[in-house]
């Protein structure tokens, strides 16, 4: 699996290749993932492949995903571009990629959901916390929506995705975060053995938690 000192997995697809004018360069997302898989070290789609597959596994609707992988690409890209929900985007995106990894072994959900009740309780606790200060452009976002969608990800049995998401939302929409929330951020983080670079983005949005925290607001 891919190494986790820095962002890794899907958030880092979204944020990495769903960059403004990427349309301009691929004719289709799949044509994207595509070129993601010819170029990409296997265990990196290794790791696209298991998330992918995690998300088309889990509890959530096909509206929920949709929401939090446009978010995670800032709003540059939405599966319902190409007519799909999100369910339907990650099962396209692990039918592409998986090819590309022919030893990797196959996915198996039960094996795949980690439900010890503090890695859940933790990650639950930390993304009731988003909160959206920063639209995609002129669409407006639901924040109570992603906040449920990450909520039941975790208690679905992917704590880990959910609070990777979380880190990337809170990025791309400027979900304050204070100190003593960045301080349980990267205890919980690193019981899924998260490096310093994962959490330390947050250092960006900490200063918006802090000036609440000195105004009482």
């Amino acid at each position: 699996m891919e190494d986790r000192s820095d962002d890794f997995g899907l958030t880092r697809l979204a944020a990495g290749e769903f960059v403004p004018g990427w349309w301009d360069r691929h004719a289709s997302a799949d044509a994207l993932l595509r070129d993601v898989a010819r170029r990409t070290p296997p265990e990196v789609l290794e790791q696209y492949v298991h998330d992918a597959s995690s998300l088309v596994a889990s509890p959530l609707t096909g509206a929920q995903l949709a929401a939090l992988w446009t978010s995670a690409t800032g709003g540059h890209h939405a599966p319902s571009v190409e007519g799909r929900d999100g369910r339907q985007w990650f099962a396209r995106m692990a039918e592409i990629l998986a090819p590309a990894v022919p030893d990797a072994a196959v996915f198996d959900a039960d094996a795949a959901r980690d439900l010890r009740p503090e890695a859940v309780s933790g990650v639950v606790a930390v993304v009731r916390t988003l909160s959206v200060r920063r639209d995609l452009g002129a669409a407006p976002v639901d924040e109570r929506h992603l906040r449920r969608a990450l909520v039941e990800l975790a208690e679905g049995g992917f704590p880990e995705l959910a609070l990777r998401f979380f880190l990337s939302l809170a990025m791309e929409h400027l979900s304050p975060v204070p100190r003593s929330l960045y301080a349980e951020i990267k205890r919980v983080g690193a019981a899924f053995g998260y490096g310093p670079f994962i959490v330390e983005r947050l250092e960006d949005v900490i200063d918006i938690g802090a000036e609440e925290e000195t105004s009482g607001g």
